[in-house]
C-alpha cells in the first residue's frame, strides 16, 4: 500500500484500486477533483461517470486488453470534472503484482500551452532561418563585384569607398552566419561533433589570439588552471565559446584592468571554465535578458559594436553540448561567465597492460597508479604529454556511465566511502566501451536511462566485446517492473540495483568479484611456484 503522504503530494490524480476491483485509496489531488462523487464510492464502476461517454466508448475493449498483454496503457481521456465539463488528461494504468492496479491521470493544459510555445518558437527559428538564406543571396553579389571593383585602376577615394562596401558586407555575412547556427540550434539541428578536448589547450589558444585586443585596453591576461582538464566537448564549438566570453571581457571589461580565465573541476565529473572581468558588470534587472538574441542591456550607447547574438549563440551552443552557461554580474565591479561540462576521465591508457598480471585471465587485474600524471595525460591522439608511469593501485575501480552530474557525484562518493573504489566516470554511452578497454575495471555501473542511446544497446556493445565482456555490468534503475529486469538481463546485465544506489547490492556484487579475483591470482601464484 502506497503511503497516504506520498499520494497526498502527488499532482497527478492518483487511485488504487484491488485485485477485485474496490477503490483503496486516493490522493488529495484526485479527491478534490472528484468531490462529493468519490463519496460512498467502493468500486470503480462507481466512478465511470468521471470518463467522458465518447472515451468510455472507445476505452471499453483496448484497456483490459493491453493490461493483459503488457501489464501497462497510456493514452489521453477526456475526463469530467465536479462541474461537469470535459478534459482531456494523459492516464496511465499499471497493473501491481497483487493483481490491482493504480490509476493515474495529469491534466494536460500546461503540455498543451508548453506545446504552443514550442510551436511558436519553431515557426519563429524557421522565419528567420529561411530569411537569412534569403538575404545570403543578394549579399553575396554585393561582395563578388565590390571585391571585381577592388581590382580595377580606381581613384584612391574610390577604393576607400569599395573596402567599406567589403567591411560591411563582412560584417553582415557573419552576422547572418550567427542567425541562422542560432535558429538550426534551437531547432535542434546543429552540428555538434562531441569528443575529448584538452580545456587548457583551447583556452591558451583563445587567450592569445585575442592578444591584439588586450594590449590595445591595457588589459592583463592570467589563466588559472587547477590542472589539465579533458572535457566532453565539440571542440570548434568550445573554442567560439570562449572566443566571444573572453573577447567580451576584454570589450566590456575596465582598461587597464585583468582577465582572469580559470579552469577549476566541479563535483560529477565535470569542468567549470570561468571568464572573469572587472567591468561595471550589469544591473540585476539586467540579468534576466542576458541571453535573449539581439538584446544588448544598454551596450549599444557605449560605443562598442555589437550585435547581441553571441551570448544567446553561445548559450545554445553549450547546452547543445550538454553543458551549462552561468553568469553572475554585480554592478560596477564585474562579472563572471561560466561554462559548465561533463569531462572525459582517460588516466588510464595502453601502458596499463605493463602492470596486468599475465597469468591472471579474469581481466581484473591491478592497473597502475597515475601519480604526478596530469589527467589529461595520453599517448597517441588523446590529450596529455605521454604514457604513465607509477606503482600499483589495488584499489577495486569502478566504471560508471551515467547523465546526470549529480548521480555521478553521489555514486562516486558512496563507491569511494563504502568500498575504498576509484570510479570513472563516463557521460555517455558512446564513450562507455573505451573508457572500460583502457581502465579494465572490476564492475561497470550503468544507469537506466542513458542521454544517448538505450541502456541496452550498451550492454549488448560491452557483452559482444572482448575486453568488456569479460566485465560484469550492473544497472542502476528505479523501476521494479519484473519484465523490464528480465530485458536489461538478457540484454547482458548481471544484475540490477536501485536507483540512485542499492549499496548493499554493489556491495555484494563487488565482493563476490573481489572473491573470485582473489582465488585466481592465488592459482596463478601456486601455479608459477610450482613451475619452479
Amino acid at each position: 500500500m502506497v503511503p497516504r503522504t506520498l499520494l497526498d503530494a502527488l499532482t497527478s490524480l492518483v487511485v488504487l484500486v484491488g485485485a477485485d476491483g474496490r477503490v483503496l485509496d486516493a490522493g488529495a489531488a484526485a479527491r478534490t477533483f472528484l468531490g462529493e462523487r468519490l463519496a460512498g464510492t467502493t468500486h470503480l464502476r462507481d466512478l465511470v461517470d468521471v470518463v467522458e461517454p465518447s472515451s468510455r466508448v472507445r476505452l471499453r475493449d483496448v484497456v483490459p486488453r493491453t493490461l493483459g498483454r503488457t501489464g501497462q496503457w497510456r493514452g489521453t481521456v477526456d475526463l469530467v470534472d465536479a462541474a461537469g465539463n470535459p478534459a482531456p488528461y494523459l492516464v496511465s494504468v499499471r497493473a501491481d503484482p497483487d493483481g490491482g492496479f493504480v490509476i493515474a491521470a495529469q491534466d494536460t493544459e500546461d503540455i498543451r500551452a508548453r506545446e504552443a510555445a514550442e510551436r511558436e518558437s519553431r515557426a519563429k527559428d524557421e522565419f528567420i532561418a529561411r530569411l537569412g538564406h534569403e538575404l545570403r543571396t543578394p549579399l553575396n553579389a554585393v561582395l563578388g563585384f565590390a571585391q571585381l571593383l577592388e581590382l580595377e585602376p580606381l581613384a584612391p577615394e574610390l577604393h576607400d569607398d569599395i573596402e567599406r562596401i567589403i567591411t560591411g558586407g563582412r560584417h553582415m555575412q557573419a552576422l547572418i552566419d550567427d542567425v541562422l547556427d542560432l535558429a538550426r540550434l534551437r531547432a535542434g539541428r546543429g552540428d555538434i561533433n562531441k569528443g575529448p578536448v584538452n580545456v587548457l589547450e583551447i583556452v591558451q589558444g583563445v587567450v592569445e589570439l585575442v592578444e591584439p585586443l588586450a594590449a590595445q585596453r591595457g588589459i592583463r591576461r592570467v589563466i588559472s588552471p587547477a590542472e589539465p582538464l579533458v572535457a566532453d566537448a565539440d571542440r570548434r564549438r568550445l573554442w567560439q565559446v570562449l572566443l566571444n566570453l573572453v573577447g567580451n571581457a576584454l570589450k566590456y571589461g575596465r582598461e587597464g584592468g585583468t582577465v582572469r580565465v580559470g579552469i577549476v573541476p566541479v563535483t560529477g565529473a565535470r569542468v567549470r571554465i570561468e571568464v572573469e572581468d572587472d567591468g561595471n558588470g550589469l544591473p540585476p534587472e539586467a540579468m534576466s535578458r542576458l541571453f535573449r538574441p539581439f538584446e544588448r542591456l544598454g551596450a549599444e550607447r557605449s560605443g562598442v559594436e555589437g550585435s547581441g547574438l553571441g551570448l544567446a549563440l553561445s548559450h545554445a551552443l553549450v547546452t547543445a553540448m550538454g553543458g551549462v552557461l552561468t553568469a553572475a554580474s554585480r554592478y560596477r565591479v564585474g562579472s563572471v561567465f561560466a561554462v559548465v561540462l561533463d569531462t572525459i576521465d582517460v588516466r588510464f591508457d595502453d601502458a596499463y597492460d605493463a602492470y596486468d598480471d599475465p597469468d591472471d585471465d579474469d581481466g581484473f587485474g591491478p592497473p597502475p597508479a597515475v601519480t604526478g600524471r596530469p589527467a589529461g595525460a595520453r599517448p597517441g591522439p588523446w590529450p596529455g604529454p605521454g604514457p604513465a608511469t607509477g606503482t600499483v593501485d589495488n584499489r577495486l575501480r569502478v566504471v560508471h556511465v551515467s547523465g546526470d552530474p549529480a548521480t555521478r557525484a553521489m555514486v562516486t562518493h558512496v563507491l569511494r566511502s563504502s568500498l575504498g573504489a576509484d570510479t570513472v566516470c563516463v557521460p555517455r554511452a558512446a564513450l562507455a566501451l573505451d573508457a572500460v578497454r583502457r581502465a579494465r575495471p572490476a564492475l561497470v555501473l550503468l544507469d537506466r536511462i542513458l542521454p544517448d542511446a538505450p541502456v541496452e544497446e550498451l550492454l549488448r556493445a560491452l557483452a559482444a566485446d572482448a575486453t568488456a565482456g569479460q566485465i560484469p555490468a550492473v544497472v542502476l534503475t528505479t523501476d521494479d517492473d519484473p519484465r523490464d529486469l528480465t530485458r536489461l538481463r538478457q540484454a547482458g546485465a548481471v544484475d540490477v540495483a536501485g536507483a540512485p544506489l542499492d549499496v548493499n547490492a554493489v556491495i555484494a556484487a563487488a565482493g563476490h568479484l573481489a572473491v573470485r579475483r582473489g582465488e585466481r591470482q592465488q592459482a596463478a601464484h601456486h601455479a608459477r611456484h610450482a613451475h619452479q
